[in-house]
């Protein structure tokens, strides 16, 4: 069962990776709710003038600094809630030089990625007794892709305010990938009296 829970895992983290490959570079679903900047020149030029360490940035930002007493923390509260009601409000992940946006380091990153959930998939469809047909095999490994938009996407969306549109395509591709995965999972992988 070893076997072809690991074969079920290469094979389905395979999938997923081509469907990903797909539906970013050929399809619009990575673009799905993104937006660029009217003056993005401008902008770019103004960060690079205002920001220089690279990181994530929430803005506005709360006061944190060290030491603050219970007085100092609240009225650094108020004011945040202050700025964050006035807005603008957003994020940023911010690198102030250049990167290569189709580096092979990222293709390798994204199948390891894809490679390793297909294979925790495999390991968990092995565990889940009772699923005797392809299609109840099918669905359950389906159903785990759902698991990530909830976790990530929806806390974006409520939280963040990532859009909509954006939100549902990332449901989608996460949905599609993991039927992918069980495309080729539901017929490896069976319960023993099956094989």
């Amino acid at each position: 069962m070893a076997k072809r829970i690991i074969l079920a895992g290469i094979l389905g983290g395979i999938a997923m990776f081509a469907w990903q490959s797909i539906a970013h570079l050929l399809l619009p679903i990575g673009r799905v709710g993104v937006k660029r900047l009217d003056n993005e020149d401008a902008v770019l030029a103004r960060l690079q003038e205002q920001i220089y360490p690279p990181g994530f940035y929430l803005f506005p930002g709360m006061d944190e600094t060290a030491g603050m007493n219970k007085a100092q923390q609240q009225e650094a509260m108020r004011r945040f809630v202050e700025k964050y009601r006035a807005g603008p409000t957003g994020i940023l992940v911010y690198h102030p030089r250049g990167q290569e946006p189709f580096a092979p380091k990222r293709f390798v990153v994204q199948f390891g990625a894809n490679l390793i959930a297909a294979l925790l998939a495999a390991f968990l469809l092995s565990q889940a007794a009772g699923l005797k047909s392809f299609t109840e095999r099918l669905a359950f490994v389906t159903l785990l892709g759902v698991i990530p938009t909830l976790v990530v996407n929806v806390p974006y969306w409520n939280w963040y305010g990532f859009p909509t549109n954006y939100t549902l395509a990332q449901f989608v591709d996460q949905v599609v990938a993991f039927l992918a995965a069980g495309l080729v999972q539901a017929s490896i992988v069976k319960q023993p009296s099956e094989s």
